[in-house]
């Protein structure tokens, strides 16, 4: 067990050099970003505000983190260095943002943004400029996740009905269907090799 603090624990994503975890918990009331070493369990508080703070990713070399935040009233992305310092807002449009995504060559970061009522997958350079929008008109698109070269973006969507896994190019397109049959896939996830894909079924 990582943690067994009160309250919430969510949202757990593994450091690169594989010895830290990003995690959000609330043992101190709100919930916030934390960095917690896994040989000692030392756990470092990272944020600090009156929203909520979740759906941490790390940048490839391990020391930015890129987060969720809901301290302006929207929740929007923001990245902070690994001391807490240099906290920067990254995105402005929407209503909502949420699970962001580093690419692998530390050059884009793909997300979920709430725009026209629905969720779409978009893709940004790491300080928030240049979002490009890569999905339109095809339901809600959810959960983007980089291969490990970078090449292509995993994300779920129902723009069938059910919840199901798609990969597309990082550019948006030549969109293939990846699940069939297995009822709502959701949170896909690359493996270590490019050939292995890994969601949740509920």
């Amino acid at each position: 067990m990582l943690s067994n603090r009160k309250g919430i624990n969510s949202g757990a994503a593994y450091s690169p050099d594989g010895k830290k975890i990003a995690i959000t918990m609330s043992f101190l009331g709100n919930p916030e970003v934390f960095s917690l070493d896994l040989t000692t369990l030392n756990a470092t508080r990272l944020t600090s505000s009156f929203g909520v703070d979740v759906d941490p990713s790390w940048s490839p070399d391990g020391k930015t983190l890129i987060f969720v935040s809901s301290r302006t009233g929207m929740p929007m992305i923001y990245s902070i260095a690994l001391d807490g310092s240099r906290l920067q807002r990254l995105t402005y449009a929407g209503r909502y943002n949420a699970t962001p995504n580093w690419s692998p060559q530390n050059n884009k970061i793909a997300f979920a943004g709430w725009i026209d009522n629905i969720f779409d997958i978009f893709i940004m350079n790491p300080d928030g400029t240049h979002i490009e929008r890569l999905t339109k008109n095809q339901g809600n698109n959810e959960d983007p996740y980089f291969s490990p070269d970078g090449n292509f973006v995993i994300f779920s969507s129902n723009r069938t009905g059910t919840q199901n896994i798609y990969v597309m190019n990082i550019d948006g397109t030549f969109v293939k269907r990846l699940t069939y049959g297995l009822g709502n896939c959701v949170t896909p996830k690359w493996s270590a090799s490019p050939n292995v894909v890994q969601a949740i079924t509920p």
